[in-house]
């Protein structure tokens, strides 16, 4: 049975890897739900497009080239979460 000081620094890194979890879930869930809002942008700019409105669908294609790079990012923090998970 672990006392003292070993079992607050045990308890401490299991609180940290629980937070880390947490933390990783949320980042994977907010990149879903921006894939979602770009596949959803995606056929607003078809539906603009199909009208001819050409200024509009540059902004909105930069703007959904901007929510994906954001998703990759924090699906990219999420399995660098993942390795230190692994190397613990």
């Amino acid at each position: 049975m672990l006392t003292g000081p070993l079992k607050q620094l045990t308890r401490k890194a299991f609180n940290t890897m629980e937070t880390l979890h947490s933390i990783k879930s949320d980042l994977v869930r907010t990149a879903d739900h921006l894939d979602q809002l770009s596949q959803a942008m995606s056929g607003h700019a078809r539906f603009m497009a199909a009208r001819g409105s050409s200024q509009s669908e540059v902004d909105v294609a930069a703007h959904i080239k901007s929510i994906d790079v954001v998703a990759d990012e924090l699906r990219s923090v999420a399995a660098r979460i993942d390795d230190m998970e692994g190397a613990c």
